[in-house]
């Protein structure tokens, strides 16, 4: 089996897992692809330096190659180490060495019991939907694509105004310090901090979140994911900040885009034992009460 690594830097304090995970992988002859930074810091700054096949630093090194991308890391690890699968199907494991981890929701502490469900096939693989993002200029973004959200957000100090279409429908102008459109994977991040709804993640919907609205009465929607989303900002400062998942770049004070649903989807590895509705409850202390005792 050929297992691809992504990460980026963790504490010291997580050299022994590293060196667990490592030697579970080895005891099972997995072939191990390494992300070429991520490998050098661990040899470097982590003093470790770990057998492996080879390093990659691009998609086109692992998605035809690897049986599964482990992302070592937090959530933002996570959907970066998408970019690297790309629309391969490759699925992916989240091994969490950050903080609250819904998409890596592995503790370090059971690195030992998920590799060996992983080689056992003790696993289920959950298609979660992905965005596409097309602009005037579809050079913006080299992987146009985003697992969590696409976010339109002030640079400056001015509001932006984003006229909004559906389907070319007219929505409604948002005036607003940006607008977040979601997927269901999506709805636990950004958007659920400023207000939006929590969708169970094969739910075939979108959800449109405003940041700061000037107006009142406009509260977070659900669309279909069928719809094809067509904004058109502008803002009196010079720039607008566009964000794909943890990738950004500032444009001018001017944009107009169309966000789809991909035809790919993200594998995403839960373990036997763990779903979704198990990792909310942990996560969020979903309805965490004395009389709600089920594991």
């Amino acid at each position: 089996m050929v297992i691809a690594l992504y990460g980026n830097i963790i504490d010291k304090e997580h050299k022994a897992d590293m060196e667990l995970l490592f030697s579970e992988l080895d005891k099972r002859d997995a072939e191990i692809l390494v992300y070429a930074p991520f490998y050098e810091f661990l040899t470097q700054l982590l003093g470790f330096a770990p057998k492996v096949r080879a390093t990659y630093s691009n998609a086109d090194e692992v998605k035809h190659t690897a049986n599964f991308m482990l992302s070592i890391g937090g959530d933002g690890t996570f959907l970066e180490s998408v970019s690297f699968v790309e629309d391969s199907c490759v699925p992916v494991v989240g091994i969490n060495f950050g903080r609250l981890g819904f998409l890596a929701h592995i503790s370090s502490n059971d690195i030992s019991g998920a590799i060996h469900q992983l080689f056992n096939k003790l696993y289920t693989v959950e298609n979660r939907s992905v965005l596409e993002l097309k602009t005037q200029d579809n050079s913006l973004m080299k992987f146009p694509f985003a697992m969590n959200d696409f976010t339109l957000q002030k640079k400056g100090t001015a509001m932006i105004t984003i006229n909004t279409y559906i389907d070319n429908d007219f929505l409604c102008t948002y005036w607003s310090d940006g607008l977040i459109i979601s997927t269901p994977t999506g709805s636990t991040a950004y958007s659920l901090s400023v207000g939006g709804p929590i969708l169970s993640p094969t739910t075939n919907a979108f959800v449109i979140s405003p940041i700061a609205p000037h107006n009142l009465t406009v509260r977070p929607l659900v669309i279909p994911d069928g719809s094809t989303i067509k904004l058109e900002a502008t803002t009196r400062d010079s720039e607008i900040l566009m964000s794909l998942d943890s990738r950004s770049v500032a444009v001018g004070s001017s944009l107009t885009a169309s966000i789809t649903k991909a035809k790919f989807c993200v594998g995403v590895v839960n373990l036997k034992g763990n779903n979704y509705f198990k990792t909310l409850r942990n996560k969020l202390m979903w309805g965490a009460d004395s009389r709600n005792s089920t594991s």
